[in-house]
C-alpha cells in the first residue's frame, strides 16, 4: 500500500481542504495518512518556496504514537529514532533492558508501511529462539496491535516468520522481498550467518542486526553486498562485550577505540565502519534517573536504581557482569590486558607490507594442525636485513589446509602431502618447517615418512626457555653483581606465554610487517594478566575458546612463526627508544650503587 492516492500538496488553500505542517491535505485524510504522506516524501520538502514538514524524526514518532498510543515517550526512544533517521548505519549499544530492541522494531514497522511495495527488511538474530524472544516477537506483538486499529499492509506468516506485502487470495505467488523476514544467524548448532540472503534485490533494502555481539566474525561483510541496493540503512543492536566482536567493530570511533574514554552519559559519535553513528545508551544515565528517587519507577522496563542495586548485590562494579548489565559501555580498559591491540600494530606499521631488503631473506613455514573441527592453518614468512640495516620480519598471506574425507588417507597423511607441496613452491626447505606437535605425535611421524625427518615440532606446553626476551631488557644479577639481559624463564610464566607474547615484542620494537588481519584480531582478543613473581601469563586456549567461541588458529600458527624464526637467527631488538634506554641503564646504575651503599652500612654479627 504506497498511499498514492494522496497527491502531493499542491493545491492554493480552499475550503474543505486540511492544513497541516505547513502544507494542504485533501478533506478525507486521516491523522494516520497525512504522517506516512510525509515520510514518503521525505520529512520535509519544499513547495512553492514554502518548507513543508517537520523532518523523518517527527513524522516517524508521531506516526507511532497513532499506530501505538500506549507506548512510552522518552529521551533514550528520541535519540535513538533522531540517529536511526539520519544515519546509514546506526548502532544502537547499551545495557540489558534500555529498549533497543523496541525502538529498531517500532522503527521498521513504520517504514515497512509507509512503503510495503518498495522494502524488503532482513531481521537478524541468533537462533530461532533469539528471534521469537526478542526482535522477531517485538514485531509480531506490535504488528498485530496496529492491524487491530488501523488498516496497515501486510501478511503474517507465522511459519515462515516473515511480514508479506503480497495477499495468497489474490495474488498468484508471494513475493517475499516484499516484506519483513526473521533470520536466525545459527542454526543446528553452527553459524550460517545472512550470506545467503544478502543477493536479494529491493529498492529499499533494511537490516535490523540484533543481538550482534554473538555473531560470528564475517557477519558485517554481508553489508558491503547488501549496500548494492539503491537504498539501505541498517540498525545494529547488542551489549557491548568485545572490541573485536561484530558489535564492537560496528560502533568502533572513528579515531579507534584506544583513544575513546568510556562514557558516563549517553553518548553519540562517528564510527569507522560504513560512515555510521553509534548511540551508547550509558544504564547509570536512563531516563528513570530524570525523575525523584522517592517516586515510583516511572518506565519499569528500563534500567532503573532498583535493577542496578539488584545487580550490585551480587556483582562488583569492576565485574564484566555489571559493565553488561548496569553500564553498558565498551569497557576500554580491557584492551591494556590484551597481548596486542590493533591501535599498536597501526602504530608500528606491522600490517604494512613496505619493506626493501638489502640481503637474502629466510623463510619460515608454520602450520597449526587441527582435525576435529578447528581450521588446519598454514602460512610463511621471511626475515632478514631490511634496507635501513634493521632485522625485519615479513608475513606472508595465510592458508587454509584442506582435509577431505572418503580418500582413504589418514588426515595427518594429507596435511603432510599439502605442506610438503606448498613448502616446494615457497622454496623452503624441511628444517625450516616448524608445526604445533601439543597431543599430535603422529602428524610429525607423517611427516618424516611423506616429506623428511628435519621438520621441527613446536610444543606449546612447559616452562620458558632461557633465551633473552630481547636485546634491550635488563636486569640487575645480585649474585654477578651485574647487569644482564633478562631471560624468558623471569619474565614468563608458560612456554605458550613466550611464545605468543613475542610477537608483541617483535610488532613493538617495529620489525613485524604484513600482518594479517584475521592473525592480528586473534592475537588482540587473548587476554593476560601478572602471576607469582610478577611474571606474564596468557589465560588458557581453553578460556579463550569458552570467551570468544572459537579457537584461535591463525595466532598460534603466527606464534609459530616467529618462533620458527627466532630459532633461525632473529632477535628482536631495542623495544624502547634512547631515551628510554638511558633512564633504564640510570635506574640500574643507580640500583648497584643503592645496593653497594647498603651492604657496607650493614653491621654483622658473629
Amino acid at each position: 500500500m504506497e498511499l498514492q492516492n494522496i497527491s502531493k500538496p499542491s493545491q492554493p488553500e480552499t475550503a474543505g481542504r486540511i492544513k497541516k505542517y505547513n502544507a494542504l491535505w485533501p478533506e478525507n485524510s486521516s491523522d494516520l495518512k497525512i504522517e506516512m504522506r510525509c515520510i514518503q516524501l521525505g520529512g520535509q520538502w519544499v513547495k512553492n518556496e514554502k518548507t513543508q514538514g517537520n523532518g523523518l524524526a517527527f513524522h516517524y514518532n508521531a506516526m507511532r504514537n497513532i499506530l501505538w498510543p500506549h507506548l512510552d515517550d522518552h529521551r533514550w526512544n528520541q535519540l535513538c529514532l533522531k540517529t536511526i533517521c539520519e544515519s546509514k548505519i546506526c548502532v544502537l549499544m547499551g545495557p540489558k533492558s534500555s529498549g533497543k530492541t523496541h525502538t529498531a522494531a517500532w522503527w521498521a514497522l513504520c517504514d515497512y508501511y509507509c512503503f510495503p511495495e518498495t522494502t524488503c527488511i532482513l531481521v537478524s538474530s541468533t537462533d530461532f529462539r533469539g528471534l521469537d524472544l526478542r526482535v522477531w516477537g517485538e514485531i509480531k506483538m506490535l504488528h498485530e496491535t496496529a492491524q487491530e486499529g488501523h488498516h496497515v499492509p501486510g501478511y503474517l506468516l507465522e511459519t515462515k516468520r516473515a511480514i508479506c506485502t503480497d495477499d495468497i487470495d489474490v495474488d498468484e505467488a508471494r513475493d517475499l522481498r516484499k516484506g519483513i523476514i526473521g533470520i536466525p544467524c545459527i542454526q543446528n548448532g553452527k553459524y550460517v550467518g545472512i550470506g545467503r540472503y544478502a543477493g536479494i534485490k529491493q529498492k529499499r533494502m533494511r537490516l535490523i542486526a540484533d543481538e550482534a555481539s554473538w555473531m560470528g566474525s564475517s557477519f558485517l561483510s554481508a553489508f558491503a553486498n547488501l549496500d548494492g541496493n539503491d537504498d539501505f540503512r541498517a540498525i545494529v543492536l547488542g551489549n557491548p562485550n568485545d572490541i573485536l566482536d561484530p558489535l564492537g567493530k560496528a560502533a568502533e570511533p572513528k579515531d579507534g577505540w584506544g583513544s575513546h574514554l568510556e562514557p558516563a552519559k549517553t553518548a553519540v559519535w562517528e564510527t569507522r565502519f560504513m560512515n555510521g553513528r553509534c548511540v551508547n545508551l550509558i544504564g547509570t544515565d536512563s531516563p528513570n534517573f530524570d525523575y525523584p528517587e522517592n517516586e515510583p519507577t516511572r518506565f519499569p522496563y528500563l534500567i532503573s536504581r532498583e535493577k542496578i542495586a539488584n545487580t550490585k548485590s551480587f556483582f562488583s562494579e569492576e565485574s564484566s557482569e555489571y559493565y553488561s548489565q548496569c553500564i553498558g559501555s565498551m569497557k576500554i580498559g580491557m584492551m591494556l590486558k590484551r597481548v596486542i591491540t590493533r591501535d599498536l600494530c597501526v602504530q608500528f606499521n606491522a600490517m604494512s607490507r613496505d619493506v626493501v631488503w638489502n640481503s637474502k631473506t629466510t623463510k619460515i613455514c608454520g602450520l597449526d594442525a587441527a582435525y576435529g573441527g578447528d581450521r588446519c592453518v598454514c602460512g610463511h614468512l621471511e626475515f632478514g636485513k631490511a634496507s635501513d640495516g634493521k632485522m625485519m620480519i615479513l608475513i606472508r598471506p595465510i592458508s587454509i589446509v584442506p582435509i577431505r574425507a572418503g580418500t582413504g588417507k589418514e588426515p595427518e597423511e594429507q596435511i603432510a602431502e599439502w605442506v610438503k607441496e606448498y613448502c616446494r613452491r615457497a622454496d623452503i626447505p624441511p628444517e625450516n618447517f616448524f608445526h604445533d606437535s601439543t597431543g599430535r605425535g603422529s602428524l610429525g611421524t607423517a611427516l618424516a615418512r611423506v616429506w623428511s625427518a628435519q621438520c621441527n615440532p613446536i610444543e606449546f606446553g612447559g616452562n620458558p626457555t632461557s633465551r633473552p626476551v630481547s636485546l634491550d631488557l635488563f636486569i640487575w644479577d645480585h649474585e654477578a653483581k651485574r647487569r644482564r639481559l633478562k631471560r624468558c624463564d623471569e619474565h614468563y610464566s608458560k612456554f605458550v606465554t613466550e611464545l605468543w607474547w613475542t610477537v608483541r615484542y617483535a610488532i613493538e620494537s617495529g620489525q613485524v610487517r604484513g600482518l594479517p588481519e584475521e592473525m592480528m584480531e586473534e592475537f588482540c582478543m587473548r587476554e593476560w594478566s601478572k602471576v607469582n613473581k610478577d611474571k606474564i601469563e596468557i589465560e588458557s586456549k581453553t578460556k579463550m575458546r569458552e570467551r570468544i567461541g572459537r579457537s584461535p588458529d591463525c595466532a598460534d600458527m603466527g606464534a609459530i612463526l616467529l618462533e620458527g624464526a627466532r630459532q633461525r637467527g632473529f632477535q628482536i631488538s631495542r623495544l624502547a627508544n634512547d631515551e628510554t634506554n638511558q633512564k633504564t641503564m640510570d635506574w640500574l646504575y643507580d640500583l648497584k650503587r643503592s645496593a653497594t651503599t647498603h651492604t657496607a652500612h650493614e653491621l654483622v654479627y658473629h
